[in-house]
């Protein structure tokens, strides 16, 4: 009988636990999403950036498979997001410009995070590395902040700023983190 009683205490104190730490889905919570590799961003350009700005169509494509969300145990990740804008001026001179962008994400459990935030763009040696750091402005962690991190190789795009190729495409190994 004493033995009952102590499991019960356990396992009363267990679900309190779990019910006063819990985090409700629309609230911060620390590690709330973590998105590593192999997760991608595809980037298409049409036509190819080359040094003359130009109008270009960028078609994005996203696909975060390798999520795990500590407040949301659901997630796991987002679907494949195919984004297509018309940039009136842009070349491989305007790509490695710091910008203000907006990416929306969509999960797998069907609830969906916008994020603002500042594009800062680094190329060193073979490596393109792009990182986006902002906050969450809608939907699911509304409040918390982010940072996007892609990861590519930077050959097209060196050649493209010493005039001598076009970049068409640029492929990279995403990670997100949001808190």
């Amino acid at each position: 009988m004493k033995r009952n009683s102590v499991i019960g205490l356990f396992s009363a104190l267990a679900l309190a636990l779990a019910t006063s730490t819990a985090a409700s889905p629309a609230q911060a919570a620390a590690g709330d999403i973590l998105c590593t590799a192999p997760s991608n961003d595809f980037s298409i350009y049409s036509p190819p950036l080359s040094l003359t700005p130009a109008s270009t169509t960028v078609t994005i494509t996203r696909d975060l498979n390798n999520c795990t969300s500590l407040s949301v145990p659901a997630i796991t990740w987002e679907h494949v997001t195919v984004a297509q804008v018309t940039i009136p001026s842009y070349s491989c001179l305007t790509l490695l410009k710091t910008a203000t962008t907006t990416i929306t994400f969509h999960w797998n459990n069907g609830a969906t995070s916008v994020v603002t935030g500042t594009r800062v763009v680094n190329l060193a040696a073979a490596t393109l590395t792009t990182t986006v750091t902002g906050t969450l402005t809608s939907g699911l962690f509304t409040g918390d902040t982010f940072v996007y991190q892609l990861v590519g190789p930077s050959t097209d795009i060196l050649a493209c700023t010493l005039g001598l190729g076009t970049v068409s495409r640029i492929d990279s190994v995403a990670t997100l983190t949001i808190n």
